[in-house]
């Protein structure tokens, strides 16, 4: 064992020695031929020195860009190149332009940037309540509002409802509190309904009411309700049930699992009192009154966070303006959706017809064939993302390999397919062939677009590759009849 170390040891040092003379041989010989070139140039004009210094700090400066240029040849850009920012009004409205033109329904989005733009402003501060219908969240707004004016506000499309109170305070304030639906049909915030949790969105305050300790949904629904960014209020109504010291304790463990700076406050909602009369004849009556509460509390947050109303305004708008970009981006995303599947199935049928005169059915029109190329760059230019977003050269490395493990089973089953339609195994003989085409190209174009269609972070070439491998599982017997029909039908759906 001692000897092999010693070995190893009088190995490494030999090597480390012949590096070293090797790196101070280069030295020698780099500065042999600079001081060479300098003492030559020492004997020329010096207008030519510079002419020759400039030249060669142009071809090295040339040589660099060309090496980067080659190095990062269709290769993936970094995601935070891609990464989604807040749109301004302008913006928002030149997209809405662009997607009329498109023939896209734009009437309900501009709208509500119309109200951004309206010349009165909205003097009430929206406040959204959410909570379980058991914490008593409809009996607190009435002990917060004894005199307001109640307006309903059917959702469209949905058969919820949201409750508006609007109320003036004794010092002036002007109140419009939302009374959220749903919270009591569903086990956490996330299951609402999509459209409510927009209405909350545009809320100015988010009210969520406890009353009890904090459950799992809470905790999740208050830190979905965290993530609008807006002034958030946390409310334990029901104090009346639990003594002083048992408020203590509820109070600490709750605030213990909020998010930082978000205020807990204790409540008591007014609840019915039954009051017996005595008649003058005699006989009793019995009448439901409501009494008590206690929301002052809630009031004093209400009333500070009042104070803030150019922040909240300007919230407000942000989210006005982020939910009309969302709506817009939602529309755009269907309508590429349909014209990119509608370009896939072109091309697919474009392939089989060129594939009909392929002698064997490799892969080299899916790795370097024209019409493989044009349908990831036309896919690439509807979702107006450029191609060179993309590693093409691993793209089309793991695209021959998940094409060479299928082609033996995609031809079986076009084989099978084709059996099906009389006459086209006399008439065409590459029919097997050009449908197994078809499948791959349709199995590609379906990847890119599906990749497209999720979040821009994730238009890579791994996901394109994920979605090719499940395409070329997915349907393939019903999707290849499909195919089949629409070519030979020669229908055009773009």
């Amino acid at each position: 064992m001692k000897q092999s170390v010693s070995l190893l040891r009088r190995l490494f040092t030999v090597l480390t020695a012949i590096i070293v003379l090797a790196v101070l041989l280069l030295i020698f010989q780099f500065t042999d031929v600079a001081f060479s070139v300098w003492g030559r140039l020492q004997e020329l004009s010096v207008g030519f020195l510079w002419v020759y210094c400039v030249g060669v700090v142009f071809i090295a400066a040339l040589g660099m860009i060309l090496i980067y240029k080659i190095w990062t040849l269709g290769r993936a850009r970094s995601p935070q190149s891609l990464t989604k920012k807040q749109r301004s009004l302008a913006e928002i409205q030149q997209r809405l332009q662009k997607a009329q033109a498109q023939g896209i329904d734009t009437t309900d989005i501009e709208y509500e940037l119309a109200q951004l733009q309206a010349d009165t402003p909205n003097v009430f501060l929206e406040i959204a309540f959410f909570g379980k219908i058991s914490t008593g969240k409809s009996s607190l707004i009435q002990t917060l509002l004894p005199q307001a004016n109640i307006e309903i506000s059917i959702i469209g499309g949905t058969t919820a409802t949201i409750d508006r109170y609007h109320y003036q305070t004794a010092n002036g304030v002007h109140l419009t509190l939302l009374d959220m639906p749903g919270t009591h049909q569903a086990e956490t915030l996330a299951q609402l309904d999509e459209t409510v949790l927009q209405a909350a969105r545009k809320a100015h305050i988010v009210c969520y009411v406890l009353d009890q300790d904090m459950t799992a949904s809470d905790w999740e629904s208050i830190t979905q309700l965290h993530h609008f960014h807006k002034p958030m209020i946390v409310v334990l109504n029901k104090i009346n049930r639990y003594s002083e010291q048992e408020q203590m304790q509820l109070k600490n463990r709750i605030q213990s699992r909020l998010p930082k700076d978000t205020p807990l406050v204790l409540t008591a909602s007014a609840y019915p009192q039954h009051v017996k009369f005595m008649r003058q004849d005699g006989s009793e009556e019995c009448i439901e009154r409501v009494g008590g509460g206690d929301v002052q509390a809630l009031l004093h947050a209400i009333t500070d966070l009042e104070k803030q109303r150019g922040y909240l305004v300007n919230s407000q708008r942000q989210a006005i303006m982020a939910l009309a970009d969302d709506a817009l981006n939602m529309r755009i995303g269907q309508q590429r959706k349909k014209k990119g599947e509608a370009l896939v199935k072109s091309y697919a049928r474009k392939a089989m017809l060129g594939g009909v005169a392929a002698v064997g059915p490799g892969t080299d029109v899916i790795i370097q064939g024209y019409l493989g190329m044009e349908m990831v760059k036309s896919l690439c230019k509807l979702y107006d993302v450029p191609a060179k977003h993309i590693d093409l050269q691993t793209l089309i490395e793991s695209a021959t390999g998940k094409v060479r493990t299928q082609m033996t089973v995609l031809l079986a089953l076009a084989g099978n397919v084709c059996k099906a339609f009389p006459g086209i195994g006399t008439v065409i003989g590459g029919a097997s062939h050009a449908l197994a085409y078809g499948l791959i190209f349709e199995s590609l174009g379906n990847a890119v677009v599906q990749t497209l269609d999720q979040h821009a972070e994730a238009f890579n070439d791994q996901n394109i590759i994920k979605h090719f491998e499940e395409q070329l599982q997915h349907d393939l017997e019903k999707r290849a009849v499909s195919l089949l029909k629409s070519t030979f039908n020669d229908k055009t759906e773009y």
